[in-house]
């Protein structure tokens, strides 16, 4: 059979901070692409991914990045480093409601709530950690092939729900009232849940309560009592919300 040639191959994207050359960051970055990300797309029919530098000055958004950004079939987003450039370009993909793979450097937090769509975490001076994101990276670009149209966002999810309020359909506003309240129970079981880590700290001395205490029984010696952790079972509303958008996606679009 013959090798597909370059007129063949299905595109890719990447978005990543990219940094000053010589810098931690773009060693970084290049290390990703050459090593994990180039290696995975050719293997899949991809040509090498694309990144911002690869079309102009780095830290310029020019006409054709965008262009490349909405049009690709498929785009990954490094979010290592919270660089506001790569957030930008993260929105436009997003409007687009198309296939995206997030990663992450391992040692990061997550920037914002990526929940319900997969964010692969890696550590590029662990072998062990590069294996698992070239399988995962591998797997979750094959997912996005197979249903690109599922591909899920909190853009898009936001426009599902606005399509139900507006439908004159009772049963998709009674799915868009459901999803909302899903929405506030799980904002509030967050709040609940920051607030009760809160008073365990003031309880057990590691708050100024704690500390007033101390000052005021400082002749007495406390009784060391184990912290408590607060358990919320398999409890997942990030998951649970997600999949009423699912749901949501699924319902006839008549009547929109």
């Amino acid at each position: 059979m013959a090798k597909p040639g370059a007129e063949d191959l299905k595109r890719c994207f990447l978005i990543a901070p990219i940094g000053e050359e010589a810098s931690d960051t773009r060693r970084r970055s290049d290390q990703m692409l050459r090593y994990i990300i180039d290696p995975i797309l050719q293997e899949l029919g991809y040509v090498g991914a694309t990144r911002p530098d690869h079309m102009g000055k780095p830290g310029l958004i020019v006409p054709a990045v965008i262009e490349r950004v909405m049009d690709d079939p498929l785009v990954i987003a490094d979010l290592s480093d919270r660089d506001p450039i790569v957030y930008y370009l993260l929105a436009i993909r997003h409007m687009t409601r198309k296939p995206i793979v997030k990663m992450i450097d391992a040692s990061q937090p997550s920037p914002f709530d990526v929940a319900q769509s997969r964010t692969i975490r890696v550590d590029t001076k662990d072998l062990d950690s590069v294996e698992y994101c070239r399988r995962e990276l591998r797997q979750q670009i094959r997912v996005a092939e197979k249903k690109p149209q599922d591909a899920d966002n909190p853009i898009t999810n936001f426009v599902d729900l606005m399509h139900l309020r507006q439908s004159a359909d009772p049963e998709k506003q009674y799915w868009a009232q459901l999803f909302e309240m899903m929405r506030e129970m799980q904002m509030s079981l967050e709040a609940a849940l920051q607030r009760f880590q809160a008073l365990d700290a003031l309880r057990y001395g590691e708050g100024p309560v704690g500390a007033v205490a101390v000052e005021r029984g400082a002749h007495e010696e406390a009784e060391p009592r184990p912290k408590r952790q607060a358990d919320f079972g398999s409890m997942d509303m990030n998951r649970l919300t997600s999949m009423l958008a699912e749901v949501a996606r699924d319902l006839p679009k008549g009547n929109r």
